[in-house]
């Protein structure tokens, strides 16, 4: 007899269709589903073996929620209209039910696997679940029920080169509904654990490549091992039809116990609006959580921490100031970038020396053939050119592959003005990145990465443009020139290993330099510097289906330097320092039962000059409704050994940086999030969360103002501060629309000693204020359009309640003719009001691009436009104060982002 509920279950379990019989069985149930059993067919099915106890994997047929509760039924009854209310179907057989059995069970919030455990107990009847069904059959002896087959594999280019994000399916053979899916890793890495024996049809596949289909046969208790080369062939792939990001976040969703990080590719990173030209690192903004002081800064803030706290990674390599000098785009070129990550909390050991977020940049190499990426906009024209090595040069150096990709990027305004103009053009930028990677015949990788930026402003020709500035009598030869840059350099070696896992030894070099000259001089009037060096291992270990295990080792060494002279030796402490470190961790991600899943570990560094800190991290994720939703809770300390002391008044975006040591302490962060996340939609193609979080920090570092020239121990001062808030999210990363909505909110505090209202009893008093980004309420709507024509269309509106700022009360008086009534010049004299103690409006703005594709046979072109501040927004992003003779002050607000409309031309071939 068959139960028969509404609708069609989801893909069944693959491990199920392995039993004996497999294949006549599956196709005798399939065909009894409208008609009762017949004897003869009794008996066969008879011959399935099931159990009780299952725990069900999220997503299968016994996952479902049963949503029933009964009371003294028949057995047949019960099971019926267990299946009624679930929507399952689930078939027995009348002659193997016991006769005379009555059942109650209160099912209503259990699954069908806990209600059958119910209704089957001491009836010697398990259950199993088999394609489209679950059907209950006499309860096997353990023995012949052993899930503890694998199959795994790595798949490569025809170049061997690891495919990323392939998709592999794996089907009982003659069953094309009890399907499981994997998606391999950076390696090109994927696994199927615990099957039962028998045949198997693999299927993998990627977008752009053919697809490859394979019979695989596998033993109890056995391990099958399969490699697998993809020809490039731009085709559809006939059965897969997962989307690449879309797929990534089921994956996280359901293999980490943290919060999904925030992640957009190349595509999307193009679609959202940018002032010059697509920005990765400028997306970030949209991410819900972050924040930034000015639409035109080169800093952001992530849940209430400073910019310095925030990690971010170009293939593992830091990079001190992401930005280019006037905060317009960032300092990685779009062309060369495969995706972006963000880690807004919550991120493992491994990721240390920072306590607020991590930033991951990661590089496309390209497939190894040659290929050009070059655009132009308005400000920059940029290029970049991919390939690999001629066969001959790889059987030298005993290469089995080869690809790289290097990029350059330059503002060319003033080479087209120079010529027109009676000065020089006051600006330009340029940056260059080289991307290298190279496997062995062993399987071993080894990469390079490498960057350089530089930026250069002359305000002095800035000055000679505007005639009615500029005398050249006062200042003949004077120039005031600002330079900054960074330079990083990073290489590693990996060696896969068994089961997936790999060993990792890698090295970084990463410098930032900034300066501000005045050529009278000579030499820079204010420059400050930071270098770092480091090397590392990490080593990780898949030793169970269940269990991931990594650890490593890293040293690193530091030094930074600050100098000042004239009226701005003030403003920027003159010294150096130099520091060393050591880090250890060991970290694991399991996952006890398909209900669990745990990821946790401790993280130790030692700083010479201030000791050991000790850093655990534990997160937890429990799984619900079928598997689709999860709760979660996360926890940990984070130990930050460099802080930036940069004073957010000067207007020059330099930083100024301290060691931890004998006159700061180290910065530590306590953290705690946790919400609901999870999909939901036709095929899962939303995605929702919501997440709070609170963090602590203690030993945050400031400049005393008010310190003692004589005594270098006072030269800072240490606080602490918190932050608060909860943060929402709705995505959908398929179909023709796609984006996300956000919102956050946040509210973040510091409290420093007040030096300079010190009372008669020298007790300190403490101030507490908001900080420049406590932005308490921000929305974003992103979205991406495929429209007609090959038009793709980006929208992005955003709203946040406004900053906090400290208001300037001033009047003018003559002091000298007040303190000894000789004559002299007027002085102003501003007193401020308390620190940040108002607020800036409400700031909104929309902005809107296109992009047409037009394809040829030799490549694509693509013309776009953006528009910033659709509907021309004056967001005010600071005051600007006029003093008047009678004591009173005006001010008037000032925007930087009008509307914009800017254009460009990329190319591809």
């Amino acid at each position: 007899m068959i139960g028969r509920g509404a609708r069609g279950a989801r893909p069944a379990d693959a491990r199920a269709a392995t039993l004996p019989a497999r294949a006549r069985l599956l196709a005798l149930v399939t065909s009894v589903i409208a008609t009762p059993l017949a004897a003869q067919e009794s008996q066969e099915v008879a011959l399935l073996r099931g159990q009780t106890g299952v725990e069900p994997e999220p997503g299968s047929l016994l996952a479902t929620p049963a949503g029933l509760t009964v009371g003294q039924l028949p057995l047949a009854a019960a099971l019926t209209r267990l299946s009624e209310r679930s929507r399952v179907q689930i078939a027995f057989s009348p002659s193997l039910l016991p006769t005379g059995h009555r059942v109650a069970c209160a099912c209503a919030t259990l699954n069908i696997a806990r209600a059958l455990d119910h209704m089957l107990e001491g009836t010697g009847l398990g259950y199993v679940e088999l394609g489209t069904q679950v059907i209950v059959v006499p309860l096997a002896p353990p023995e012949e029920l052993r899930f503890d087959a694998t199959i795994r594999g790595r798949v490569r280019t025809e170049v061997a080169i690891p495919l990323e994000d392939a998709v592999a399916i794996l089907r009982p053979s003659g069953d094309s509904t009890g399907e499981r899916m994997a998606f391999t890793d950076g390696l090109g890495f994927f696994a199927f654990y615990d099957l039962a024996a028998g045949a198997y049809e693999l299927t993998v596949g990627r977008l752009g490549y053919a697809g490859h289909d394979e019979a695989v046969t596998v033993a109890s208790g056995g391990v099958v091992e399969v490699g697998i080369a993809l020809a490039e062939r731009p085709v559809p792939l006939k059965g897969i039809q997962v989307d690449g990001l879309s797929g990534r976040d089921r994956a996280r969703f359901r293999e980490s116990a943290a919060g999904a990080p925030m992640e957009t590719d190349r595509a999307g990173v193009r679609s959202i609006p940018g002032a010059a030209e697509a920005d990765p690192v400028r997306t970030v903004d949209a991410f819900p959580g972050v924040t930034r002081v000015s639409e035109i800064g080169a800093s952001f803030n992530v849940r209430g921490g400073s910019a310095d706290q925030n990690l971010v990674l170009l293939d593992g390599v830091p990079i001190f100031n992401p930005f280019h000098m006037l905060g317009i785009f960032s300092v990685f070129n779009a062309d060369m970038v495969k995706r972006t990550q963000l880690r807004s909390g919550g991120f493992a050991p491994e990721y240390g020396g920072r306590a607020s977020s991590v930033l991951l940049v990661e590089s496309d190499l390209g497939d190894g053939k040659f290929g050009v990426d070059a655009g132009l906009s308005l400000l920059t024209a940029r290029l970049a050119v991919s390939g690999g090595l001629p066969e001959e040069v790889r059987h030298g150096f005993g290469l089995a592959a080869a690809r790289w990709r290097i990029s350059g990027r330059r503002s060319y305004a003033d080479v087209l003005a120079n010529p027109f103009l009676s000065a020089e053009f006051p600006y330009h930028l340029g940056d260059r990145q080289f991307g290298f990677e190279a496997w062995t015949r062993g399987g071993s990788r080894l990469g390079i990465t490498y960057y350089s930026g530089t930026d250069a402003l002359n305000l002095t020709a800035w000055e000679r443009l505007d005639r009615s500035t500029w005398d050249p009598e006062l200042h003949p030869e004077q120039d005031v020139t600002w330079r900054w840059g960074n330079r990083a350099l990073g290489f590693s070696w990996t060696r896969p290993g068994a089961n997936g896992g790999s060993l990792d030894v890698h090295g970084s070099y990463s410098r930032f330099e900034g300066d501000f000259n005045l050529s009278e001089f000579g030499s820079p009037m204010l420059e400050t510097a930071i270098r770092r060096v480091s090397l590392g291992a990490d080593l990780e270990l898949r030793p169970t289906s269940a269990l991931r295990w990594k650890s490593g080792l890293g040293l690193e060494a530091l030094e930074h330097s600050d100098r000042s002279r004239g009226e701005l030796e003030s403003l920027v402490r003159n010294g150096s320092s130099t520091g060393a470190g050591a880090s250890a961790y060991s970290q694991f991600n399991w996952s006890p039962s398909p209900r669990w899943r745990m990821e946790g570990g401790l993280r130790l560094d030692h700083w010479f000059d201030s000791g050991t800190s000790t850093s655990p991290r534990i997160a937890l994720k429990r799984f619900l409704w079928n598997g689709r939703w999860a709760v979660r809770l996360d926890a940990g300390r984070y130990v930050q050994f460099l802080q930036s002391v940069r004073d957010e008044s000067i207007p020059i975006a330099l930083d100024s940086w301290v060691l931890a040591g004998n006159e700061v302490s180290p910065l530590v962060s306590r953290q705690f999030q946790g919400g609901l996340e999870g999909f939901f939609g036709s095929d899962d193609e939303w995605f929702a969360s919501a997440v709070g979080f609170h963090r602590g920090y203690e030993g945050l570092a400031a400049r005393n103002w008010g310190d003692d020239p004589g005594d270098r121990s006072d030269d800072f001062r240490s606080g602490t501060g918190r932050s608060f808030g909860a943060e929402f999210l709705l995505r959908r990363n398929r179909g023709a629309t796609n984006g996300w909505v956000s919102v956050s909110l946040l509210k973040a505090t510091r409290r420093f000693p007040d030096q300079g209202h010190a009372g008669l009893d020298n007790v300190v008093p403490t101030v507490e204020y908001p900080p420049a980004f406590d932005r308490r309420l921000a929305l974003d709507l992103v979205l991406q359009r495929r429209l007609r024509w090959n038009v793709e269309g980006g929208l992005r509106w955003s709203l946040g309640t406004g900053l906090p700022f400290t208001r300037h009360i001033a009047y003018s008086v003559n002091p000298r003719r007040m303190i000894d009534l000789r004559p002299g010049e007027r002085e102003t004299v501003v007193w401020l009001g308390p620190r940040n103690g108002e607020r800036y409006p409400v700031h909104h703005r929309l902005d809107i691009s296109l992009r047409k594709v037009i394809r040829k046979r030799w490549g694509v072109v693509t013309p776009w436009l953006s528009v910033l501040n659709v509907y021309n927004r004056r967001n005010v992003v600071f005051y600007e104060y006029s003093d008047h003779y009678n004591g009173q002050r005006a001010r008037r607000g000032i925007s930087l982002v009008p509307i914009l409309p800017t254009l460009g031309l990329e190319v591809s071939f």
